[in-house]
């Protein structure tokens, strides 16, 4: 009697430990290697990104293009919580794969550890379903292209470790709606949040000793140099504010709603792919001030009709491509050439499909 009710007892034990692991896990399937986690994709059936298959990774020396390949392979959406792994780095182009050229379009959301120091140049790039990333409180750095066309990401909390953001680190995450960037941030890479069609605000967290932000709009602390402003905004028009020098790359990169831009005599520079994709600008003007024009400043700007200029911007300072993308849908002409040629005045073009400008 006493040995059936201990067998009964261990029984009952055993599940409750099992539950209580099952409830620490978020009921998620715990693998130790690429090989088990494909195994175990491959005996499921096919699910959808509202209901991913959630997996815990426990390995200790984790391949992560082998991990992208077994979940990429099987096709199912996986939520994938990397909490219990005690690894320092997600590498360089962790989950893109680069035969193929394409990032790891059925990981829906990732949990990284606080060991993670760093996330890698292109580590999640092109991770299309990607909706929502946990990043660990230790990571310092997020590298160029990390989240790049992760075109499904709604939300990032950027933790108050992290003091680098890398070149184009989010652009064209078409989802992303607000970023707070905390006090930590010292240095924001170029486009960083180029053509987020739906970001409406980058604010920044308490007073940070480098970049500011007024109304959803980043800058420099001084408010010398406009570096983002959010693609998602509605407004049709923006005056820059006066005491800005320097216009960033791709700071309006995708601002498609933005028909009318102000560009005050303050401003030297327009560095490149500053007003690219700006598809609904009609037309603007150039101060006297400005010194330089880098490559793309103006691409696929298709309404751009009316371009005036006020001063004299020498060949090396114009960058080539600036209002030129050869055998791209932004090409806008000949416009440089005219310019660089008859210097200060108005060039219009008839409607935005003609290449040919003609000085007023």
């Amino acid at each position: 009697m006493k040995k059936t009710v201990f067998a009964a007892f261990l029984i009952v034990l055993t599940a409750v430990f099992t539950l209580s692991i099952a409830s620490c896990s978020g009921g998620g399937k715990i693998v130790n290697s690429a090989e088990e986690l494909k195994e175990y994709l491959d005996s499921l059936p096919a699910n959808s990104p509202n209901k991913p298959i959630k997996i815990i990774m426990n390995a200790k020396d984790l391949v992560f293009q082998e991990i992208s390949a077994a979940i990429t392979s099987s096709g199912k959406y996986v939520s994938l919580n990397l909490s219990g792994s005690p690894i320092t780095t997600i590498p360089e182009r962790a989950f893109f794969d680069r035969d193929e050229y394409e990032g790891c379009e059925t990981l829906v959301d990732i949990t990284i550890p606080d060991s993670v120091t760093s996330i890698k140049d292109g580590a999640f790039y092109g991770c299309t379903s990607l909706k929502s990333v946990t990043i660990g409180n230790s990571v310092t750095s997020i590298g160029d292209n990390a989240f790049r066309n992760c075109t499904s990401l709604t939300s990032v909390t950027i933790p108050n470790s992290v003091t680098t953001i890398g070149i184009a680190a989010f652009i064209n995450c078409t989802s992303l709606t607000s970023v707070t960037i905390p006090d930590s941030v010292t240095s924001i890479g170029i486009g960083a949040f180029g053509d987020c069609t739906s970001l409406t605000e980058i604010n920044i967290i308490f007073s940070n000793t480098k970049y500011s932000s007024g109304k959803g709009v980043l800058y420099n602390k001084d408010k010398t140099a406009l570096i983002a402003y959010p693609a998602g905004k509605t407004a049709t028009s923006f005056v820059i504010p006066d005491s800005i020098t320097s216009i960033g790359g791709w700071a309006f990169g995708g601002c498609t709603s933005l028909k009318s831009i102000t560009i005050p005599n303050s401003v030297t520079s327009i560095r490149g792919g500053a007003f690219s994709k700006c598809t609904s600008l009609t037309s603007v003007t150039i101060p006297d001030s400005v010194e330089s024009i880098g490559n793309y400043a103006f691409s696929y700007c298709t309404s751009l009709t009316s371009v005036t200029f006020q001063g004299k911007i020498t060949s090396s300072n114009f960058g080539d491509d600036v209002f030129d993308v050869d055998d791209m849908e932004g090409y806008l002409g000949d416009l440089r050439a005219k310019y660089l040629d008859g210097s200060i005045g108005t060039y219009t073009r008839p409607n935005g499909e003609s290449k040919i400008w003609t000085k007023q």
